[in-house]
């Protein structure tokens, strides 16, 4: 699903690092074939597969190297105002343009910070098909970071998976914002170690 939300302002995302791992094994012309693990997703640019497909505003996306949590490089989405002609709100999704097998992971994770208490939503799929749609509504921020996980509660589906990562986030009260997203990345379930329930997101 594209969000079509009426949501205003300035905003200012970043994400440094978005990474997965894992291992290949060699295709049998017997079966099908089998999707690339691919490790990373955004470390301080984009990898060998990663597209990007903007919603709402066209130009909301940038990257930054001054605002980061980690690495050298962001990324920077700037939220409009209503009365922009190009565009109400900003979102877009991530993607591989040849797909990718994540079942070996449960969770995406990301820094994330705003300069205003704010909230957007974030999640994994919403490109090409909804099959397995992932997503959080209202992660809450604010000037400090903090992590946000996204958990994966049936990664056996994701065996050619090109949503990789969305989001969508407009104004505080009509106000102009920023928000920095950094070192994100998928988590092995093997190391994965859940916080209480009343801490995640």
């Amino acid at each position: 699903m594209k969000y079509k939300n009426n949501i205003s302002a300035k905003l200012l995302v970043a994400v440094a690092v978005l990474s997965l791992s894992g291992c290949t094994r060699e295709i049998d012309t017997d079966v099908l074939a089998t999707y690339p693990n691919l490790s990373e997703v955004f470390i301080d640019g984009f990898s060998s597969d990663l597209q990007y497909q903007a919603w709402g505003k066209v130009t909301n996306f940038d990257t930054d190297t001054d605002t980061k949590y980690s690495g050298t490089t962001s990324i920077r989405v700037e939220v409009p105002v209503p009365s922009d002609p190009m565009g109400n709100y900003a979102g877009g999704v991530f993607y591989s343009s040849t797909g990718r097998n994540l079942s070996e992971y449960d969770a995406l994770t990301f820094y994330a910070k705003s300069s205003v208490p704010a909230k957007m939503e974030v999640g994994i799929g919403n490109y090409d098909t909804e099959d397995y749609l992932i997503g959080l509504q209202d992660v809450k921020l604010n000037a400090n970071w903090n992590k946000v996980i996204i958990p994966i509660p049936n990664a056996a589906k994701l065996l050619s998976e090109k949503g990789l990562f969305y989001y969508s986030a407009g104004a505080v009260d009509g106000e102009g914002y920023t928000i920095s997203r950094a070192r994100a990345a998928c988590t092995p379930w093997r190391r994965r170690r859940w916080p209480s329930r009343s801490s995640r997101p």
